[in-house]
């Protein structure tokens, strides 16, 4: 059952949270005309500031343990794939991932938008590269939980027909 395209589906989606360990920005603000600038990725938050003579300074680090739910996704569509020999669990297992997938990335547009509400007058925010890739596991972790689904009702048609 390796063999299946839901392998492909959850490998690629394991692969998109893996890559937000590189330190991809999730959220960029922008205050007073580029003079302080806040990058939010999976391991918190920093902050820039821009001198008179054009330098880039950190001026502050938050940690924000966001890599914990990476990793915990990436587990848990690890054991997903790998609960290949029960059909059955591999699909609750599926539909579980889907749900947190889709959760977590609810959870964090709203949060992303009250960070927004809070920012100062005259602030900006974009999202990043980061946040297309988290956006992105959503469909591939359905295409999975669709590939599941198809080998369980064929393995249903195959025992009617014993």
């Amino acid at each position: 059952m390796l063999q299946r395209i839901q392998t492909v589906y959850f490998a690629i989606t394991m692969l998109l949270f893996s890559l937000m360990f590189t330190g991809l920005s999730l959220l960029k603000f922008e205050q007073r005309g580029g003079e302080k600038t806040q990058f939010i990725n999976i391991f918190g938050r920093s902050t820039y500031a821009q001198t008179d003579s054009k330098e880039i300074l950190v001026v502050a680090n938050e940690s924000i343990p966001l890599f914990v739910l990476a990793i915990a996704m990436i587990l848990l569509l690890f054991i997903t794939l790998m609960a290949y020999k029960n059909v059955h669990r591999q699909l609750s297992l599926a539909r579980i991932s889907m749900f947190i997938n889709v959760v977590l990335i609810v959870l964090f547009v709203i949060w992303s938008t009250y960070l927004f509400i809070i920012a100062p007058t005259g602030s900006s925010n974009s999202v990043q590269v980061g946040f297309y890739l988290l956006a992105s596991t959503a469909p591939l972790s359905y295409f999975g939980y669709k590939g599941v689904l198809k080998d369980k009702m064929l393995l249903d048609s195959i025992d009617r027909l014993r």
